[in-house]
């Protein structure tokens, strides 16, 4: 089986966001799953933070509702869980939830600013994405 095969499986939809739309990432898939997508918005959260509630079904409606191109995706971090990758991301210094953009795991930008569904989305499905180089071949 493949590595991004093997990754894809223990990727799961995230529990805090019910939305089979919504990936579930921690320490252990974290890096390698978002480098192999070509855009990714992160929600770092705490599920008992009064705002992230306030935010999921925002983010959730965003995924649920976004044009499906390919490697596109919305995933989540529970910081509570995995406290390592929201320190590794320095989501930490700052108020949860914390929206991260990513292309190819590489973080482009933060959304400081509180986003409904239709700007969330519009940030993915927006984003210019620049395909990695293929190697030249004589």
């Amino acid at each position: 089986m493949a590595p991004s095969q093997t990754l894809a499986r223990k990727v799961k939809p995230d529990a805090f966001a019910q939305s089979p739309a919504v990936m579930g990432l921690q320490d252990t898939t974290f890096s390698d799953y978002l480098s192999e997508q070509n855009i990714a918005l992160v929600m770092f959260y705490n599920p008992s933070c009064p705002e992230c509630q306030r935010c999921k079904p925002h983010f959730v409606k965003a995924a649920n509702t976004a044009k499906k191109e390919a490697g596109h995706i919305f995933a989540a971090v529970n910081c509570a869980e995995f406290p390592h990758v929201c320190k590794m991301e320095n989501v930490f210094n700052r108020h949860l939830p914390a929206f991260l953009l990513y292309a190819r795991g590489k973080k482009l930008s933060e959304v400081v600013n509180y986003m409904d569904y239709k700007e969330l989305r519009k940030l993915v499905e927006e984003c210019p994405f620049f395909p990695p180089n293929k190697p030249h071949t004589p």
